[in-house]
């Protein structure tokens, strides 16, 4: 076997770390009034969805083993977060009415009976299976998109759909989540972030193979399916996800004034005597917006949902508020077209 330091006829594969996808979040005004410090963390209620992931150390880990770092980073940050002991006692007060209420609705009755600033929802975590695949000629390593790579029942190893080149498959898996936090008195949506991590964007150093004409592995800087296989790969990729996620959100919710700052002062003195008045104006009228906070979240015809659904909007979408009924909200979307979403859906510009 020949090593990396070089042999006749073998090719270097070279595969570095990627740069992680952006986080993607929507932030109220709300969020940096005052200082949302303690925090009631909630599991997402579908728990972990690692169904279809072949790795053993990623299927082993239940949900816990990601709040657990999910806590443990928001304490660093300088958060205060509610104690599992008091959670499961406020949630053991609501169990009756659990089949009646909405997601929401619990995470408020929660976050009102433990005394929390907000309350931060994980609305889904999941693992996912990926791969990639890498052209190797004349020690140049390109990769190849997943549209131009052909499997063939009788080849060992995928191939180029123009060239028929064998390609090398490199499996990763991605971690995503889906979080929102919500104001623990008024139920407001504060900020929407979701975000994703691959193995590869997680790796300590570029993986480095010295590779045949035929695809076959020669010799490698790391024993790559170990490493992928590790519970050191899985924190890694766990925290970095977590760590861009969280690292954002403390900066604006831990920035405002605290309870007993936003407390009443003294009055200063008087003022002096103002000059007189203008002439009063006419107000323009101020229109009232509001930002869509779920991906696709349903225009109605009317207020319910058994009512029509119009159009499906986007995130970080910008509506005006026209009306308000209830739980249902009128709104104007940006090509002229008036409907019915519901509060749950928007973060709303006061």
């Amino acid at each position: 076997m020949c090593t990396l330091a070089g042999c006749g006829s073998s090719l270097q594969l070279t595969v570095r770390p990627t740069q992680p996808t952006a986080i993607d979040s929507v932030v109220s005004p709300k969020l940096s009034e005052h200082a949302f410090k303690k925090i009631l963390l909630l599991p997402p209620e579908a728990g972990l969805d690692a169904k279809h992931i072949n790795v053993a150390v990623v299927r082993e880990k239940p949900i816990g083993y990601y709040m657990a770092k999910l806590e443990k980073l928001l304490l660093a940050k300088g958060f205060e977060v509610i104690s599992s002991e008091i959670v499961a006692r406020a949630d053991s007060e609501v169990q009756g009415q659990k089949g009646k209420l909405s997601a929401a609705e619990k995470a408020m009755i929660l976050g009102q009976k433990t005394k929390a600033d907000a309350v931060l929802i994980l609305q889904s975590l999941s693992v996912a299976s990926g791969a990639k695949y890498f052209l190797v000629d004349d020690d140049k390593t390109t990769e190849i998109e997943p549209g131009r790579v052909r499997h063939d029942e009788d080849e060992d190893h995928p191939l180029h759909a123009d060239t028929e080149h064998c390609l090398h498959e490199v499996p990763y898996y991605e971690l995503r989540i889906e979080s929102k936090l919500l104001d623990a008195g008024t139920g407001t949506v504060l900020w929407v972030g979701s975000g994703r991590q691959t193995t590869i964007d997680s790796l300590r150093d570029s993986w480095i193979a010295e590779v045949d004409d035929d695809c076959e592995v020669l010799e490698q800087s790391f024993l790559y399916a170990d490493e992928l296989a590790t519970e050191a790969t899985l924190d890694r990729t766990a925290n970095a996800m977590l760590e861009r996620l969280v690292t954002p959100l403390a900066k604006v919710a831990l920035a405002g004034k605290t309870v007993d700052e936003n407390v009443a002062k003294p009055a200063p003195a008087p003022p002096a005597p103002p000059a007189p008045p203008a002439p009063p104006k006419e107000p323009e009228p101020k229109l009232k917006m509001a930002i869509v906070s779920s991906p696709h979240a349903a225009l109605r015809e009317g207020a319910g949902k058994r009512n029509p659904r119009l159009k499906d909007i986007p995130r970080k979408a910008k509506v005006e508020v026209l009306e308000t009924m209830g739980e249902w909200i009128k709104v104007k979307i940006q090509d002229g077209t008036v409907g019915w979403m519901h509060e749950s859906t928007l973060i709303i510009n006061e």
